[in-house]
């Protein structure tokens, strides 16, 4: 089976990837990661670059879990999770979540909320 990490270079997304890593190591299961970039990726601090994705490869290769890394741009990024997680046969979807104000809500969605609501699959939601 496979495990998507919806994932970005942050403690967040450390968070969800440590999560997926403990729980791929007593099923067996595949990891992919699945990192959005909004715009422009070169711009963007939540896209995974160069040595992000070399040290998630070492850890997980150090704990012999296969890894895919599927990274592309889109403007809905929950979107873009459910449907790389999809086209990867994902089984279970792990994300990283963090506290946002009252405020925060009403002004702007939520990637992890959209994909706890949409996922076809389930969803392990992980706090740091």
């Amino acid at each position: 089976m496979t495990i998507a990490v919806a994932y970005r270079p942050d403690e967040f997304g450390r968070a969800a990837l440590q999560w997926a890593a403990d729980h791929a190591t007593t099923t067996d299961d595949a990891i992919v990661l699945v990192n959005i970039s909004r715009g422009e990726p070169r711009l963007d601090a939540g896209f995974a670059r160069g040595r992000d994705v070399q040290d998630v490869t070492e850890l997980l290769q150090a704990k012999g879990i296969s890894l895919e890394v599927r990274q592309t741009t889109g403007d809905n990024v929950a979107d873009a999770v459910l449907f790389e997680s999809e086209q990867a046969g994902a089984t279970l979807i792990v994300v990283g979540i963090r506290r946002r104000s009252p405020v925060g809500k009403m002004l702007m969605g939520s990637v992890a909320q959209s994909i706890l609501l949409d996922s076809p699959v389930p969803v392990v939601a992980v706090k740091p």
